[in-house]
């Protein structure tokens, strides 16, 4: 009788727990079938966009020596032209004849680090920066570099507008917040300071050679970042020798970036410096509408914080922001689950009105 009594418990207990899996089961289930009728966006980082080079729009084909083979063409009438990747469009402007020349940017695949007075190919880091799942590789603190990761080398001329000559623009249209960038000095250019040449004079206490990051917003307004590449202070040579982070997120949404280069050595407004520098893994993001965009507007949008849904008066188009006005999620329905939400400040948007609501 006992057992018999056990097997009861054992069965209905067994029973309860099925029913309870079920339900969480089905919970789940129900919650991911309607995340896939919205378009869940990942906020900050899934919104990123790193400079690959590997992904340019037109096959990047590099001689031995990792020099680009169309860097010396172009249209030779002082005409940039521009070549892409991703949603990135890079200026160049190359000569042929009667002389070789480039201007503005060129990918590079070149690991030289010595002073062989090639004014094309190499970085100081020895190679471009490597990739790991589309996040940029480290071993620790540095960067892992690969021999056949293109990266940016550029050259800086004032002969045209300063603007054109090492420009990088968005060919998607949009303004993009701009993260960060690694930069490094270019071969002849670091030699140049160390050593000198015949053209170029060896740096001394006080000597400099600077890049400065310009960025230009929808309304013209500009903002700068300058990097010191070379300065020589207190007897001592400091230069950039490896792939350095710069952090620019102060230039904020931008609709372009150009660079533009300084340095204490010159002859008249021109650098007796080779005016070069190396550049990669450019990292920007889509430029969300900031929180007064969304501030709350009457309107009867309901969020029923019980079950965790937004109900709209009708079936439309929402957008939902955080509270640091980033897209979270965008869906075209009259009831909106919000369970794949963190808890937080959020504000959602229609045609018709808006609503700031707690999660």
């Amino acid at each position: 009788m006992y057992n018999l009594h056990l097997n009861r418990y054992c069965i209905t207990f067994a029973k309860s727990i099925g029913n309870m899996l079920m339900k969480m089961i089905y919970t789940y289930m129900a919650a991911a079938l309607l995340l896939l009728t919205c378009n869940k966006a990942v906020a900050a980082d899934g919104d990123v966009t790193i400079l690959d080079l590997s992904k340019a729009a037109e096959t990047l084909t590099f001689g031995e020596d990792g020099t680009w083979d169309k860097i010396y063409e172009g249209s030779g009438d002082m005409t940039y032209d521009y070549f892409e990747a991703q949603i990135f469009k890079m200026s160049h402007l190359g000569y042929s004849s009667p002389w070789t020349y480039f201007d503005g940017f060129a990918p590079c695949t070149s690991t030289n680090m010595k002073d062989d007075s090639s004014y094309s190919a190499g970085c100081m880091a020895g190679g471009g920066i490597a990739l790991d799942g589309g996040e940029v590789a480290k071993d620790g603190d540095a960067v892992v570099t690969d021999a056949a990761m293109p990266y940016l080398v550029g050259y800086f001329t004032t002969d045209n507008n300063p603007e054109s000559s090492c420009q990088i623009m968005f060919n998607d249209g949009n303004t993009h917040e701009v993260v960060g960038a690694y930069v490094t000095n270019f071969p002849t250019s670091f030699y140049n300071c160390l050593y000198g040449n015949g053209f170029a004079n060896a740096f001394v206490n006080g000597d400099y050679l600077t890049l400065t990051i310009h960025g230009v917003a929808a309304d013209n307004s500009e903002k700068t970042v300058e990097v010191d590449l070379v300065r020589y202070e207190d007897d001592m040579l400091r230069a950039i020798r490896a792939w350095k982070y710069v952090d620019l997120s102060s230039l904020g949404a931008v609709k372009y970036l150009y660079f533009t280069m300084d340095g204490s050595d010159k002859s008249g407004e021109y650098l007796n410096t080779a005016a070069y520098f190396c550049l990669d893994k450019l990292t920007v993001k889509t430029a969300a509408a900031g929180v007064a965009d969304v501030e709350p507007v009457s309107s009867n949008i309901v969020y029923d914080r019980q079950v965790g849904e937004i109900v709209l008066p009708q079936s439309e188009f929402a957008i939902i922001y955080n509270a640091q006005g980033q897209k979270v999620m965008s869906c075209e329905r009259q009831r909106i689950s919000t369970t794949g939400l963190e808890s937080g400040v959020y504000f959602v948007k229609t045609a018709t009105g808006s609503l700031k609501f707690i999660k």
